[in-house]
Protein backbone atom coordinates (compact mmCIF):
# COMPACT_ATOMS: atom_id res chain seq x y z
CA UNK A 1 0.00 0.00 0.00
CA UNK A 2 1.44 3.63 -0.75
CA UNK A 3 2.08 5.91 1.36
CA UNK A 4 0.70 9.59 1.26
CA UNK A 5 1.50 12.94 3.18
CA UNK A 6 -0.27 16.33 3.11
CA UNK A 7 1.89 18.79 4.30
CA UNK A 8 0.97 22.35 5.52
CA UNK A 9 3.12 24.87 5.18
CA UNK A 10 3.59 28.29 6.41
CA UNK A 11 4.21 30.48 9.74
CA UNK A 12 1.87 30.72 12.14
CA UNK A 13 2.12 33.91 13.53
CA UNK A 14 1.92 35.89 9.49
CA UNK A 15 -1.80 36.01 9.38
CA UNK A 16 -2.41 34.26 6.29
CA UNK A 17 0.79 32.64 5.82
CA UNK A 18 -0.33 30.03 8.16
CA UNK A 19 -3.04 28.87 6.01
CA UNK A 20 -1.47 25.58 4.99
CA UNK A 21 -0.71 24.43 8.94
CA UNK A 22 -4.25 25.98 9.69
CA UNK A 23 -5.73 23.59 6.65
CA UNK A 24 -3.61 20.61 7.54
CA UNK A 25 -5.02 20.52 11.35
CA UNK A 26 -8.57 20.83 9.88
CA UNK A 27 -8.45 18.08 7.49
CA UNK A 28 -6.58 15.90 9.47
CA UNK A 29 -9.46 16.64 12.03
CA UNK A 30 -12.40 15.55 9.65
CA UNK A 31 -10.51 13.00 7.67
CA UNK A 32 -6.94 11.39 10.00
CA UNK A 33 -9.39 8.43 11.44
CA UNK A 34 -10.74 7.13 8.23
CA UNK A 35 -7.39 7.24 6.10
CA UNK A 36 -4.86 4.90 7.79
CA UNK A 37 -1.98 5.04 4.81
CA UNK A 38 -1.91 9.07 5.55
CA UNK A 39 0.12 11.08 7.69
CA UNK A 40 -0.63 15.14 8.27
CA UNK A 41 2.32 17.19 8.94
CA UNK A 42 2.95 20.92 9.29
CA UNK A 43 6.33 22.52 8.20
CA UNK A 44 6.79 26.00 9.41
CA UNK A 45 10.06 27.39 7.37
CA UNK A 46 9.41 25.79 4.21
CA UNK A 47 12.76 25.39 1.70
CA UNK A 48 15.40 22.22 2.88
CA UNK A 49 13.53 21.13 6.17
CA UNK A 50 11.01 20.04 3.29
CA UNK A 51 13.28 17.00 2.75
CA UNK A 52 12.40 15.09 5.74
CA UNK A 53 9.11 15.55 5.84
CA UNK A 54 8.84 14.18 1.96
CA UNK A 55 11.23 11.72 2.66
CA UNK A 56 9.68 7.86 2.82
CA UNK A 57 6.46 8.84 1.06
CA UNK A 58 4.77 7.98 -2.77
CA UNK A 59 2.41 11.15 -2.69
CA UNK A 60 2.36 14.33 -1.25
CA UNK A 61 0.14 17.19 -1.32
CA UNK A 62 1.23 20.40 -0.41
CA UNK A 63 -0.68 22.93 0.77
CA UNK A 64 0.57 26.60 1.07
CA UNK A 65 -0.18 30.00 1.17
CA UNK A 66 0.53 32.33 -2.04
CA UNK A 67 0.01 35.87 -3.32
CA UNK A 68 -0.47 36.49 -7.40
CA UNK A 69 -3.68 39.02 -7.18
CA UNK A 70 -4.56 36.66 -10.24
CA UNK A 71 -7.93 35.30 -8.10
CA UNK A 72 -9.76 36.28 -4.36
CA UNK A 73 -8.08 35.59 -1.53
CA UNK A 74 -9.53 32.01 0.05
CA UNK A 75 -9.43 30.75 -3.92
CA UNK A 76 -7.34 27.66 -3.93
CA UNK A 77 -5.03 26.76 -6.97
CA UNK A 78 -3.24 23.62 -8.11
CA UNK A 79 0.25 22.90 -9.14
CA UNK A 80 2.02 20.08 -9.74
CA UNK A 81 5.89 20.26 -9.70
CA UNK A 82 6.20 20.41 -13.76
CA UNK A 83 5.12 24.24 -12.73
CA UNK A 84 8.14 24.98 -11.03
CA UNK A 85 10.75 23.53 -13.85
CA UNK A 86 11.86 27.01 -14.61
CA UNK A 87 12.05 27.94 -11.38
CA UNK A 88 16.54 28.43 -10.61
CA UNK A 89 18.02 29.08 -7.13
CA UNK A 90 19.76 32.41 -8.10
CA UNK A 91 21.81 32.13 -4.67
CA UNK A 92 21.96 30.28 -1.76
CA UNK A 93 21.72 32.49 2.06
CA UNK A 94 19.78 29.75 3.96
CA UNK A 95 17.50 26.97 3.47
CA UNK A 96 14.62 29.52 2.45
CA UNK A 97 16.96 29.80 -1.10
CA UNK A 98 16.12 26.14 -2.19
CA UNK A 99 13.01 25.57 -3.62
CA UNK A 100 10.98 22.69 -4.09
CA UNK A 101 12.44 21.20 -7.41
CA UNK A 102 16.08 21.41 -5.61
CA UNK A 103 14.79 19.63 -2.17
CA UNK A 104 13.42 16.90 -4.43
CA UNK A 105 16.39 15.95 -6.64
CA UNK A 106 18.49 16.63 -3.91
CA UNK A 107 16.55 13.89 -2.12
CA UNK A 108 16.58 11.52 -4.88
CA UNK A 109 20.59 11.97 -5.64
CA UNK A 110 21.12 11.68 -1.73
CA UNK A 111 19.43 7.68 -2.42
CA UNK A 112 16.10 9.35 -0.47
CA UNK A 113 12.77 7.74 -1.49
CA UNK A 114 10.89 10.79 -2.49
CA UNK A 115 7.10 11.31 -3.16
CA UNK A 116 6.59 10.10 -7.40
CA UNK A 117 3.59 12.07 -7.16
CA UNK A 118 3.29 15.46 -5.75
CA UNK A 119 0.71 18.38 -5.91
CA UNK A 120 0.69 22.00 -4.46
CA UNK A 121 -2.29 23.38 -3.16
CA UNK A 122 -2.10 27.04 -3.44
CA UNK A 123 -4.34 29.73 -1.62
CA UNK A 124 -4.98 32.94 -2.91
CA UNK A 125 -3.77 35.13 0.91
CA UNK A 126 -4.32 38.61 1.18
CA UNK A 127 -2.32 39.17 4.08
CA UNK A 128 1.06 37.69 4.82
CA UNK A 129 3.21 40.22 6.45
CA UNK A 130 0.78 41.25 9.46
CA UNK A 131 1.64 39.44 13.13
CA UNK A 132 -1.25 37.94 13.64
CA UNK A 133 -2.28 34.01 14.19
CA UNK A 134 -5.77 34.68 12.73
CA UNK A 135 -6.38 33.91 9.00
CA UNK A 136 -8.06 37.12 7.40
CA UNK A 137 -12.07 36.25 6.80
CA UNK A 138 -11.76 35.88 3.09
CA UNK A 139 -8.84 33.44 3.40
CA UNK A 140 -10.78 31.53 6.63
CA UNK A 141 -13.79 31.30 4.82
CA UNK A 142 -11.76 29.12 1.66
CA UNK A 143 -10.32 26.42 4.56
CA UNK A 144 -13.45 24.16 4.13
CA UNK A 145 -13.26 24.04 0.53
CA UNK A 146 -9.58 23.48 0.09
CA UNK A 147 -9.70 20.49 2.89
CA UNK A 148 -12.85 19.14 0.26
CA UNK A 149 -10.55 18.92 -2.13
CA UNK A 150 -7.64 17.28 -0.34
CA UNK A 151 -10.49 14.58 0.70
CA UNK A 152 -11.51 14.52 -3.02
CA UNK A 153 -7.66 14.10 -4.09
CA UNK A 154 -6.70 11.35 -1.10
CA UNK A 155 -9.66 9.76 -2.07
CA UNK A 156 -8.71 9.66 -5.85
CA UNK A 157 -5.03 8.20 -4.73
CA UNK A 158 -6.96 5.67 -2.89
CA UNK A 159 -8.93 4.71 -6.12
CA UNK A 160 -5.76 4.18 -7.97
CA UNK A 161 -4.13 2.29 -5.34
CA UNK A 162 -7.03 0.28 -5.63
CA UNK A 163 -7.10 -0.47 -8.92
CA UNK A 164 -3.47 -1.38 -9.81
CA UNK A 165 -4.00 -3.96 -6.84
CA UNK A 166 -6.57 -5.30 -8.71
Amino acid sequence: MSKNVVIGIGNTVLSDDGVGPCIVRRAEELLGGSLDNVDFRENYSGGFDLLYDLTGYDRALLIDSIVTGACEPGTCMTFTLANFDELECERLVDSHGINLPTVIETGRRCGYKMPGELLIFGVESEDVTTFSERLTDKVKAGVDEVVARIHTTLLKWKEQETARID
